[in-house]
This record gives C-alpha cells, sequence and structure tokens, in this order.
C-alpha cells in the first residue's frame, strides 16, 4: 500500500551496526536476557556506528512494498486506545486479532498468527516499547522495559522461523514448511509525533550475504536465533517521517520465497533536532507468522516453551 506523499525528508544520522572483529571468526555473536551467574559476560556484542543516509520512503518511485524492498506501509484503523497498548490481554485480544485479519485478507494468506505476546519471563515486544531516560547507555544493567533497537538486525534466521513453525504446529509444520510463509514485524508508534528515535529499515535488495551474521539471543527458558548486520556502503536505508495514527509500518523477518524479497535489517536512530525535552518514542512492534498453504490449520501450541 502506498505511504502518503509528503516533502522529502533525507537525514544523515548514526545507525549502530555489529564491528568486523576477528572474533566472529571463531565465536557467535550472543546476547543473554537476564543477569548470568559467575560474573559472565552478558553479550559480546561490538558495537560500529556509522553514519547513513536515511532517506524519506514516501518519496520513493515506485513506491516501496513489501515484495520489492521487504518493506511497506499500510492504513489500519485499530480499536485500541493509548492507554490499551500497555494491558497486555487487551493487546493479545484485541489489537493482535485486529492484525490477523487485517494482513489475512490484505496479504492473501490462509492463516496468520501472531507470536510476540506469548514470550515468557521477559517484557515481550508485543508490549508497549517506552525508551528509558538512560537511553542507550545502561552501563551493563538490562532495561526495566523493551527500548527501541539499537543495534541494526534482523528478528529471526531461516532456521529459527522454521523451528518456530515446527514448535505451532507439530501436526502439519512440513505442510506449511512445503508451501510459503513470511515472519513479518508490524510497528506503529502509540503517541505521536515521533519525536526521537524512529525506525530506520534497510532495503532488502541492497544486503550482501556477507553483511548478515547469526547471533544467539539467550533467554532463561529458550534459545533463539537472529542476524546483526555488519555495515556496507551499498545498503540503503529509509525511514517514515511524520507517521500517521493509522499507518503501520510492515517489514520482513524472513520469507520462504526468496524471488520475493529477503528480510529487512531495521534499528533506531535519532533525529538531528531532537534533545533532552523531546518526548520519548513509544511503539508498539508485533511479529506475525504469515501462512499460505491450503491446510486445515489447528490451534497452535507456544513456540517458546
Amino acid at each position: 500500500m502506498e505511504a502518503e506523499r509528503q516533502p522529502q525528508e533525507d537525514i544523515r544520522a548514526p545507525l549502530y551496526f555489529l564491528r568486523k572483529d576477528p572474533t566472529y571468526q571463531t565465536v557467535k555473536p550472543y546476547n543473554i536476557h537476564y543477569y548470568p551467574k559467575e560474573d559472565f559476560p552478558r553479550h559480546n556484542l561490538i558495537h560500529a556506528p556509522c553514519e547513513v543516509l536515511v532517506k524519506d520512503m514516501r518519496a520513493q518511485e515506485p513506491p516501496v512494498a513489501l515484495d520489492t524492498v521487504g518493506f511497506g506501509v499500510y492504513r489500519l484503523d485499530t480499536k485500541m486506545e493509548y492507554s490499551d497498548f500497555q494491558d497486555e490481554t487487551k493487546v493479545e485480544q484485541i489489537y493482535c486479532r485486529e492484525l490477523e485479519d487485517y494482513f489475512r485478507e490484505a496479504l492473501g494468506a490462509k492463516n496468520v498468527r501472531a507470536l510476540d505476546f506469548q514470550v515468557p519471563q521477559i517484557d515481550a515486544p508485543s508490549k508497549l516499547r517506552r525508551k528509558a531516560p538512560e537511553f542507550p547507555h545502561f552501563g551493563g544493567r538490562l532495561p526495566p522495559r523493551p527500548q527501541p533497537s539499537l543495534l541494526t538486525h534482523v528478528d529471526v534466521t531461516p532456521d529459527a522461523a522454521r523451528t518456530i513453525v515446527r514448535e505451532l504446529y507439530k501436526d502439519v509444520a512440513e505442510e506449511i514448511l512445503n508451501g510459503r510463509f513470511q515472519i513479518i514485524t508490524v510497528w506503529k508508534p502509540c503517541r505521536l509525533p515521533v519525536g526521537d528515535w524512529p525506525l530506520a529499515i534497510c532495503d532488502a535488495t541492497s544486503v550482501e550475504p556477507d553483511d548478515l551474521v547469526a547471533a544467539d539471543i539467550i533467554y532463561p527458558k529458550f534459545i533463539a536465533e537472529n542476524y546483526m548486520l555488519h555495515h556496507n556502503e551499498n545498503q540503503r536505508w529509509y525511514w517514515l517521517p511524520d507517521q500517521k495514527a493509522d499507518e503501520v509500518l510492515v517489514f520482513k523477518a524472513h520469507d520462504s520465497e526468496g524471488s520475493a524479497s529477503r528480510p529487512c535489517p531495521h534499528g533506531a536512530f535519532p533525529l538531528p533536532c531532537q534533545d533532552e525535552k523531546t518526548p520519548p518514542r513509544e511503539s508498539i512492534d508485533v511479529r506475525l507468522l504469515v501462512m499460505y498453504a491450503d491446510v486445515e490449520y489447528p490451534a497452535a501450541t507456544s513456540w517458546s516453551n
């Protein structure tokens, strides 16, 4: 769906990448989302800030689209008010159902399942992200709640995506995997305008395979896997300025149909005009499993047990 045309707002801003360090030739990057015992390092991620040009996605011709560059803008009216996004039950029962119904029709899918509100033991990404005053520097401490994603990344690797399907739909998993399936993220600010740390999205066609590095994301009861991103001067970055209340930014984490674009790295970046008086960003992002196989879908189990 085409984003509303507005004057172009291209920005030069720093984005944070995984440094091209010899360590990662022998040691896999990791990030532990709890305090490990015996002073074990909570992560081994070495950040490398690089200034990049972040272009206004509204000004692009042809318009950005999910199956060409890996991201797009959709219009979605929700029943949710600002305060509702702080209520996990309402997020699950209202907002996630709205997203499932909308994208089942918009993408022509057979089934759509919201994922992240089920993640145990942590504040799931489907809850409100409210930027803490000390962001992005927490001195090695875990943040008190979900924060804007500073380090550019892709939410899941292909292996992780297939694992999710197998754990959710054990009896029909192989039939689903034999058809097309996607994992997409739906990102929406809960309070407008977004005055600081908006989201930058990378054109999937500008990412080289060697730019992506698989990393372990370790929770108390399970281990996930995503991609961290090395900087490459050929990468093309975009953002959505002046996002409207009925606009959601959608980008791919995985698509089994490789010819229909690859996954999109993303990360937050500071606006040149933001300062300590700028209201903190508050947003919600929900990952959806989108399935196209023509099968009878049973009730899904949890993929994070």
